[in-house]
């Protein structure tokens, strides 16, 4: 869909920092009206997995229900439902009635399951909250919504400044009702909200269409601004050549020449080289010792130059991939990994379950890419989120490889909230490295 899903209109704060009130009440009444159809036919078609996720929203932010094919197969969706309660923030368990904890009375209190999972998406919507968000195990939601415990409408959590708050925080409250038999129908839901949107002009719906259509080009534009920045930057390093001479790793062959310029130029020449897709000719820069032909160079510059049976740790000066590897991953554009998550960051941190979390941690390790204090400081993080914000951070300063292994991690643990994922490419060697080596042989 052209505006993606509720979760996505509620959580990328950055992206839509506002969503005007008007707005919220239309969506909340569309999917009432939605549901409303579905249980009024014969026989009724209970949804039973509604949540924020499954609420997709076309070009104007109309509300497209997805998933409900899936409600007539209900013992099913229960069962895989329970079964993943590993993910609470993918929605799951966080919509979930309490009566359905227990296989034994779900049939009995089926008829409720989908307007108890609306109260919770009422909730998130007036407040733009994730449910239960500092919560990790899913085990501990299940025994606080079992103990009468729900989301906070107090206050803090629903603003005095809230539209209509008295009437809101009474349909939700009643939505999510212990008892089954308590809770009101979408009829009733439909009710209570027509007045609601009767209080504001047709006018006011389409400025807050307007308004956040607004808001997501000036931030896709934000986006390719510092883009343009960042590459940029990456073109300007060679006025800056002494750190340049370091990241190219020639400080011993500038001590072993006695040619101060000739690392310089090497380096200078790798830079041109990166920049252009060429691999510099390196015979043309070495210098030539006084009164010594090219047979007299040192065995070190000879197999740094020549021997391509070591070829691949020789590489590693020789080539540009490698200085652009080396210059630093903060000074080269991202990867498609990279954009993504950087593009899906709040929702990565909103949806990402410790499971997957603690998967990515390991594979990190196993490969060598995450260094003991990065891992240990983003383990003793206090909380889910905190966890998955410095991970994050952690990405951003170490490049597309370990990117891609976050990314990998949550398509493996099903995070369909964050769908579509990038397509990434096997990582491909070099047109310019094989030249190289081609050469050497």
């Amino acid at each position: 869909m052209p505006n993606g899903s509720l979760n996505e209109l509620l959580h990328r704060k950055t992206e839509y920092p506002e969503v005007a009130w008007p707005l919220r009440f239309r969506i909340l009444h569309e999917i009432a009206l939605g549901v409303n159809y579905l249980h009024n036919m014969n026989p009724p078609l209970l949804h039973h997995d509604l949540k924020t996720q499954n609420i997709l929203l076309d070009n104007e932010f109309h509300v497209k229900i997805a998933d409900f094919g899936l409600s007539k197969w209900r013992m099913m969706s229960l069962s895989q439902s329970r079964n993943s309660k590993a993910a609470p923030e993918g929605g799951t368990i966080i919509y979930m009635p309490p009566e359905n904890y227990e296989p034994g009375q779900k049939a009995r209190a089926s008829v409720k399951h989908d307007i108890y999972s609306y109260a919770v998406i009422m909730w998130e919507v007036l407040s733009r909250k994730q449910p239960f968000e500092d919560v990790t195990n899913p085990l501990q939601i299940m025994y606080s919504v079992s103990q009468g415990h729900r989301p906070d409408t107090s206050e803090e959590s629903l603003p005095p400044g809230t539209p209509h708050r008295a009437r809101m925080v009474a349909l939700i409250e009643g939505g999510w009702a212990q008892n089954p038999d308590e809770r009101p129908s979408f009829l009733k839901c439909l009710i209570e909200l027509e007045p609601v949107l009767r209080t504001y002009e047709e006018i006011s719906f389409l400025e807050a269409v307007l308004q956040l259509k607004k808001t997501k080009v000036q931030s896709a534009l934000s986006a390719v601004h510092i883009c343009d920045k960042k590459s940029e930057a990456s073109l300007n390093l060679s006025l800056n050549h002494g750190p340049l001479e370091e990241s190219c790793g020639f400080s011993q062959c500038h001590k072993s020449s006695g040619s101060p310029g000739a690392a310089r130029s090497l380096c200078a020449a790798q830079h041109d080289g990166l920049v252009s897709g060429k691999t510099p000719d390196l015979s043309t820069l070495l210098p030539r010792p006084a009164n010594h032909s090219w047979d007299d160079v040192s065995a070190a510059q000879t197999a740094l130059m020549c021997d391509h049976e070591t070829a691949p740790r020789s590489l590693a000066v020789q080539t540009p991939l490698h200085s652009a590897q080396w210059l630093g991953t903060e000074r080269s554009q991202p990867g498609v990994a990279q954009q993504w998550i950087q593009s899906k960051r709040e929702d990565v941190v909103s949806q990402m379950t410790e499971a997957c979390l603690n998967q990515a941690l390991d594979a990190l390790l196993s490969r060598d890419l995450i260094m003991k204090e990065d891992y240990e400081l983003i383990s003793t993080k206090p909380t889910r989120t905190a966890k998955v914000r410095q991970l994050l951070d952690t990405t951003d300063i170490q490049g597309e490889e370990f990117a891609r292994v976050i990314v990998q991690k949550l398509k493996d643990n099903k995070q369909m909230g964050l769908q579509p994922y990038p397509e990434i490419l096997p990582t491909s060697r070099s047109p310019s490295l094989l030249l190289f080596q081609n050469k050497s042989l």
